[in-house]
């Protein structure tokens, strides 16, 4: 069981020093990012005989509905599957205090409004009582009247870099985000690349009016809506400091742009 912020990183840790083959994580995309954070060695290695699986049991689960759906029950899944190698996902950033900080993440990262999002929902201890699609629903609806866009500067690998407006971008490693908005709808987990989502600034009522069709799947045609494909994004803000989109990470909110991203190809085995 996990008690404080870093427990399930820690106790990964100590499982695999200890010889395990297989460790189950049970929980919500902030447990499961925490998770394969223990994997790396001190010295960043990734071992070679222990797989990873997820078991839903938190507030948003967006990784396992990524995964591919089968009938069975999901520990007997969990038993029967074969092990596969899939990407895991790099971000380096400005922590809270200032500082970098690196972590990996296995669904989704992202700045703006998600940002926001994340920071509302881990606020809100109800939130816990509430199907995580509906949580996520009412802490995007909020935040959506709070949320000021920012103008940034994008770097997609050796690309020469963009300015745009914009009130979300997703780095997707896996396809669903916020509680089951199927934001990245070609992203795969094997495939080498994130799939990049950048939101324009848009305003806020139509803003709300477009969210189902993002539950849906269904936003890739819209005009406000661009879709980028890459290994490395480098992201920042290009107004004053105090301005800085806040990122999230597997549900998390830990800080700031500037940050980095890098697709870690084959990193993680999964067995689900």
């Amino acid at each position: 069981m996990t008690t404080v912020a870093g427990d399930a990183t820690r106790l990964v840790r100590t499982a695999i020093e200890g010889g395990a083959t297989l460790v189950i994580a049970v929980g919500g995309d902030g447990t499961f990012g925490e998770a394969v954070n223990g994997f790396p060695d001190a010295h960043g290695g990734m071992p070679e005989s222990c797989a990873f699986a997820a078991l839903a049991g938190g507030t948003g689960c967006d990784f396992v509905r990524s995964v591919e759906r089968s009938s069975l029950d999901p520990v007997q899944r969990i038993a029967e599957s074969d092990v596969r190698a899939i990407d895991l996902g790099k971000i380096t950033y400005s922590s809270k205090t200032g500082d970098q900080e690196s972590r990996l993440f296995i669904n989704a990262a992202g700045f703006g409004l998600s940002g926001e999002v994340c920071r509302a929902v881990n606020a809100t201890p109800a939130a816990n009582l509430l199907p995580g699609t509906l949580a996520y629903y009412i802490a995007t609806i909020s935040s959506v009247w709070r949320h000021r866009s920012s103008s940034i500067r994008l770097s997609i690998d050796n690309l020469p870099s963009f300015e745009l407006d914009q009130s979300l971008t997703v780095v997707a490693n896996g396809q669903y985000f916020g509680g089951g908005m199927h934001v990245a709808p070609n992203a795969r987990l094997d495939s080498g690349a994130f799939e990049i989502m950048v939101l324009k600034t848009t305003p806020k009522l139509q803003l709300i009016g477009q969210l189902p069709l993002v539950y849906r799947g269904a936003h890739a045609t819209h005009p406000n809506i661009a879709f980028f494909s890459g290994r490395r994004v480098v992201a920042e803000a290009v107004a004053d400091e105090a301005e800085r989109p806040p990122i999230d990470i597997d549900g998390e909110s830990p800080g700031y742009l500037k940050a980095e991203f890098e697709i870690l190809p084959g990193a993680l085995l999964l067995r689900q």
